[in-house]
């Protein structure tokens, strides 16, 4: 049997990871591999040498597209073996930059293409790609925020949904997250580098500059509902299960979990959960919010979506799916499309 932090990550994650380019069949040989925590990054890691390595092979007959999707593949594996792996800086460091060389490798190779951008904030740089649909002049433009201990190679799913319905999008990391917690943690007010981005984004993307959202998955969704409620270009929001505030969780978080938030939010991350909240944003927020929650989400239940509903001043559609766990990934067939619908019909 597998010691305790394995079987906490995956009770807690493995929606997660089955709803990001991870066959179950590969989810199971990985599962077998791992006894003990010591061993996740390193077994997670070998899964996404092998994905790497198919798509170098693919990439040299040609198979551009066969090499995209095995990049991204591998990008995300990489993801799974650091996100909470936190203890070990050498392997979560090396396992981080792993990931983010296949995903640079990706964005040629996918279709749509990504564009990178390093977004200068601060005195450091945001990482982000741009994609956009084929044939459409200038789009509408969603930005896409992820969440703790998420990244944007995690919202590259949830793209696709969008860019097939007309939607550009462009995710990034902030500060905190991916690569970047090295450098600057997750903040109260993360709506200054989200504007940072928009504002540069906006300069170089060709879009339609009067049709932008935001959205984003759990922080991100917070994240997203206070910059909607402060910059007024954004036409659209939506959040899922995300919070009206996080304050008070800290302490009846697992403590691989707790552990894995030092990483993202610094020393003393209950302080900076409890500084996190809508509070003084939710009645600024004035376009419509849709909200999707999951009726089986311990971290963070509907009333959250409930209390942001009744402060804030627009339109507000709330979608509790009963059975839904968090961010709705054992759902993200259903979810996702929704999601993307909805943003198509704000952004007519």
């Amino acid at each position: 049997m597998a010691d305790r932090n394995t079987q906490v990550a995956l009770e807690r994650f493995t929606s997660r990871m089955l709803s990001q380019y991870v066959s179950p069949w590969e989810f199971e040989r990985i599962k077998e591999k791992i006894q003990s925590w010591d061993q996740w990054c390193e077994e997670w890691s070998k899964a996404a040498r092998k994905h790497a390595d198919i798509a170098d092979k693919a990439l040299a007959k040609g198979h551009k597209l066969t090499a995209g999707t095995a990049y991204i593949r591998a990008a995300l594996y990489y993801q799974w073996a650091t996100f909470l792996f936190v203890h070990d800086q050498k392997q979560w460091l090396a396992g981080k930059q792993a990931g983010d060389a296949c995903f640079r490798k990706a964005a040629p190779l996918v279709d749509p293409p990504m564009e990178l951008m390093e977004v200068p904030f601060e005195g450091i740089t945001l990482p982000g790609y741009l994609r956009k649909p084929k044939g459409v002049a200038k789009p509408p433009l969603v930005f896409l925020v992820p969440g703790g201990d998420s990244t944007k190679e995690e919202l590259y799913d949830f793209g696709d949904y969008m860019l097939a319905r007309g939607l550009a999008i462009f995710a990034f990391d902030g500060p905190g997250q991916g690569l970047v917690s090295t450098k600057a943690k997750l903040r109260p007010d993360f709506e200054v580098p989200i504007r940072a981005v928009t504002d540069y984004v906006l300069k170089r993307a060709g879009v339609d500059e009067k049709r932008l959202a935001i959205g984003g998955i759990s922080y991100g969704g917070i994240f997203a509902c206070r910059a909607a409620a402060f910059d007024d270009r954004y036409k659209a929001v939506f959040s899922a299960s995300s919070w009206y505030t996080p304050a008070g969780r800290f302490p009846g978080m697992d403590p691989l979990s707790q552990l894995g938030l030092t990483q993202y939010m610094g020393p003393d991350p209950q302080k900076v959960q409890d500084s996190i909240t809508m509070a003084g944003a939710a009645d600024k927020l004035k376009v419509p919010l849709l909200q999707v929650y999951g009726g089986l989400d311990k971290a963070s239940p509907p009333e959250h979506a409930y209390r942001v509903e009744k402060e804030v001043k627009g339109p507000t559609t709330t979608i509790v799916f009963d059975d839904g766990v968090h961010v709705c990934n054992n759902l993200s067939h259903i979810v996702r499309p929704l999601i993307a619908d909805w943003l198509a019909d704000q952004l007519r």
